[in-house]
């Protein structure tokens, strides 16, 4: 296997239609050929990291030197490795986390006329790639805070890091201190209590995902949305089931934090209802679907299948929503019926 580390400078800014193609078309591409890796921003300028077969390392890099979006491309470090450094991102393209400020030689990556030779790049590649595995949330928590937000930045990224390392059961003030380097009193200055933190990094790290991919529902549709949100949930188990436990405890009101997680649910439920609507008016859905009944059925299905993914790992989470998402839009052409009484007490085939 080989890993590739780049730079690059964007020719002009990406728009979100383009961030969320990228993202959609490259996470499934290159889980097809098995690339793992990032593509990380800041400003205009790039960093990313290819890691697979070797040649398929080499073709995915050629595809971004002829790519007319990137230009200045330079490479860091080109080197054989007997592991990934980021085995389960087939695709994570978010804004630099502004604690990768402080890796050493990081800002020198994108000075005027730096040195092109590898004893300038290589170092500072490692030191980048040894970043992102000590903070492996880092390019999916979206970070775009002042140096005066970075504390609250980093108790969240520690918690996100905590929840993803060990579940909702290991989350604790004490668990997020010692991964942030922070202390406890510091934490709590910043968030009221420890159910107030986990929501702030429930936040964080379910909006980071989704954020970048909503521009789909505009171009592609609404179930083009859910598809490739489906199948940047499947790519972190970790991230389902924290959804799946704050949707349990949005079920029970006296559970502190039942009222935001359930809020929240309710928005990506209008979020989705609003999609369909301009999905009837752009023609992209019939107009004999009720955007409110097409929310509901959408909805059952992608939780289901993502409750279906965390109870049987070997469910293809994404290949059934597509089969199931398929015939429900046939049936959104037809009119709706009254709905049918079920007579159980009915003998079989009576």
């Amino acid at each position: 296997m080989r890993s590739l580390v780049y730079t690059s400078t964007q020719t002009r800014p990406i728009t979100d239609s383009e961030l969320a193609q990228i993202l959609a078309v490259g996470r499934e591409k290159n889980t097809r050929l098995g690339v793992t890796g990032m593509l990380a921003h800041r400003d205009d300028n790039c960093i990313g990291i290819i890691e697979g077969e070797d040649d398929v390392v080499r073709e995915r890099f050629d595809q971004v030197q002829a790519d007319p979006r990137h230009t200045n491309v330079q490479v860091l470090l080109d080197e054989p490795i007997t592991r990934r450094s980021f085995p389960d991102w087939s695709m994570a393209f978010q804004s630099l986390d502004p604690l990768v400020q402080d890796v050493p030689g990081f800002s020198d990556l994108f000075s005027a006329g730096r040195p092109t030779d590898p004893a300038f790049g290589a170092p500072r590649a490692r030191a980048l790639l040894d970043w992102f595995r000590k903070h492996p949330l880092a390019p999916l928590t979206n970070q775009n805070a002042d140096d005066e937000a970075v504390p609250r930045t980093r108790a969240i990224n520690g918690a996100i890091a905590v929840i993803h390392d060990g579940g909702l059961s290991r989350f604790s003030l004490e668990a997020v201190a010692t991964r942030s380097g922070m202390r406890q009193s510091e934490i709590l200055e910043l968030f009221p209590s420890e159910p107030a933190l986990l929501a702030a990094a429930v936040m964080r790290w379910t909006r980071a995902v989704s954020a970048p991919l909503l521009p789909l529902a505009d171009e592609k549709g609404t179930v083009a949305f859910l598809h490739a949100l489906l199948s940047a949930h499947a790519e972190d188990p970790a991230l389902m089931r924290l959804i799946a436990a704050t949707l349990a405890i949005s079920t029970d009101p006296s559970t502190d934090g039942a009222d935001y997680y359930r809020s929240a649910y309710l928005q990506f439920r209008e979020t989705v209802r609003t999609a369909l609507r301009e999905d009837i008016r752009a023609g992209r859905e019939p107009a004999t679907m009720d955007p409110i009944r097409g929310a509901q059925q959408l909805l059952a299905l992608y939780d289901g299948i993502r409750l279906q993914a965390l109870l049987t790992p070997d469910t293809d989470v994404v290949d059934a929503f597509d089969r199931a998402a398929a015939r429900m839009r046939r049936g959104w052409s037809e009119q709706y019926e009254e709905t049918t009484v079920w007579d159980i007490s009915a003998p079989a085939g009576g």
